[in-house]
């Protein structure tokens, strides 16, 4: 692909999402808290989001080649627990996850909506953290028991009735849509002023991905 199509390698010119520039969000004026940038602030953030890591997931998932679509539960879990650590980042204003790794999985999972009835304890989130987030992206496999399934009832089941130790089964269409939901909701509590540490984080990651 040839550096014309990707856009600019250098600068404001340099595209922070499909759409927008780095130029488009240093532009905004996000100091007035019901100021109309907010709705472009978000606008760049869901293209951010959809058209980099999303829509790639959802090309693969509804691919025509059925075995690619079967095959690609890695694939897709591998980019949520991306996506995972990139909301946390956002939420926290940091450019990159620091401390505990696998405490801000427990953080996410039982502060969200869409996922802490199936996340409901800490050693929960943990083995996910370290069987599926740690064992595909450094080992490209799940640990233990673990495996990662679709068409199931749950999102979670344990691997091995009465034993988490020996892992997970996670249905990656409920956690990819679950998460998928868990970003919109974000996105919507972004365009509230009432949330402004919320917005400040969210302006603060903003900032360091553009600089």
């Amino acid at each position: 692909m040839s550096e014309k199509r990707l856009g600019s390698a250098s600068g404001d010119a340099r595209y922070i999402s499909p759409k927008f520039k780095i130029a488009d969000w240093k532009k905004l004026n996000l100091d007035t808290p019901r100021s109309s940038d907010w709705n472009v602030a978000v606008k760049i953030f869901l293209d951010r989001i959809n058209g980099r890591f999303l829509a790639p997931v959802d090309a693969i998932r509804n691919h025509i080649d059925w075995r690619i679509a079967e095959f690609a539960g890695f694939v897709i879990i591998a980019m949520d627990c991306l996506l995972i650590e990139t909301l946390v980042q956002f939420r926290t204003g940091q450019d990159e996850t620091t401390g505990d790794h696998a405490k801000a999985f427990w953080d996410f999972f039982k502060e969200s909506d869409f996922f802490k009835q199936d996340f409901d304890t800490e050693r929960k989130a943990r083995v996910f953290y370290g069987h599926f987030r740690c064992g595909i992206l450094h080992q490209a496999q799940t640990k233990k028991s673990s495996l990662v399934r679709y068409g199931r009832e749950r999102m979670v089941d344990l691997a091995v009735a009465g034993d988490i130790e020996k892992g997970l089964i996670i249905d990656r269409e409920l956690f990819h849509n679950a998460l998928v939901d868990e970003i919109n909701s974000y996105a919507q509590r972004l365009l509230l002023p009432q949330n402004k540490d919320l917005r400040k984080q969210f302006v603060r990651k903003m900032n360091l991905i553009s600089q």
